[in-house]
């Protein structure tokens, strides 16, 4: 099959759903920051039909308004390998499957974008232009500012602890010298307290087997999206035994629900309302 001609802004689209694998035309606009919601339906519209992407619409009751969801197809990823040649297999082996991911998987990949979107919205055009050259030449930490990077760049990143945590996202800050790890989860819709525990007991464990504690490091950030607040006052409760134990490097836990994350994109509100715990606390 010929390769066939898309825009600027296509592989931009393209691109982006290479990192967060799952996108609803609304992020998609905000991402490029374009004001016309019929140009963006457009360019998605091409791409669906030179099947680059698939699109997954089910409305609900007759909602029309519901924004569409779209994820890279064959096409989209053979064009991805051929643009972003050490892009990694691994990470576009999992890819193939995202046709049968559930509802929940989607979900959280589209509020993880929100978070992005959230916190990062200022500088969110040359931040584009920074992730398509890391795509291209490796990754790369510029001192003093705060990065943000999905599972795609884990590898690359190196990160001990990346493979053992596992998280959505992954941010990283350099400050005089010093590091500021942060990580981020979203957790799904209807997690049972059994999987919260087992949430928990995953990260102490992993900080108490894994070499992590650098010099360089000044604490590790720990950022939750749960999906009200009644997880994040079982999880606060779940956290003081494990605080009582810990004697690592400062250790912070910040939670926040979906709605306060969405809330915070649609208004473009300074504060968030993240509820944070530190292990520090435990010291006092």
């Amino acid at each position: 099959m010929s390769k066939k001609l898309i825009t600027n802004k296509q592989h931009t689209i393209l691109t982006l759903l290479l990192i967060f694998r799952f996108l609803n035309s609304k992020q998609i606009q905000q991402f490029l920051n374009h004001k016309d919601h019929r140009r963006i339906n457009s360019w998605l519209k091409d791409l669906t039909d030179k099947e680059y992407v698939e699109r997954d619409f089910k409305p609900i009751y007759g909602n029309l308004t519901k924004p569409a969801v779209f994820n890279l197809s064959h096409t989209g990823r053979k064009y991805i390998r051929e643009t972003y040649e050490d892009v990694s297999r691994k990470y576009l082996t999992k890819l193939r499957e995202d046709n049968t991911r559930s509802k929940g998987f989607k979900i959280k990949c589209q509020i993880l974008a929100d978070f992005y979107l959230a916190f990062f919205s200022e500088d969110i055009k040359k931040n584009l232009e920074d992730i398509k050259d890391y795509l291209l030449n490796g990754t790369e930490f510029e001192n003093d500012k705060l990065q943000f990077f999905t599972s795609l760049f884990y590898e690359d990143i190196g990160w001990i602890l990346l493979p053992r945590l596992k998280p959505d996202g992954y941010m990283h800050q350099v400050i005089k010298g010093k590091t500021v790890y942060s990580i981020v989860y979203v957790l799904d819709a209807y997690i049972p307290r059994l999987m919260l525990r087992y949430f928990l007991k995953n990260i102490f464990t992993s900080l108490e087997e894994e070499y992590w504690e650098n010099d360089d490091i000044q604490n590790l950030q720990i950022y939750v999206i749960c999906p009200n607040n009644m997880v994040i006052i079982y999880l606060r409760r779940a956290l003081k035994p494990y605080f009582e134990r810990y004697y690592g490097k400062t250790l912070l836990f910040h939670f926040a629900t979906r709605n306060q994350i969405y809330k915070k994109l649609k208004t473009k509100s300074e504060k968030t309302g993240w509820i944070t715990v530190s292990s520090e606390d435990e010291e006092d």
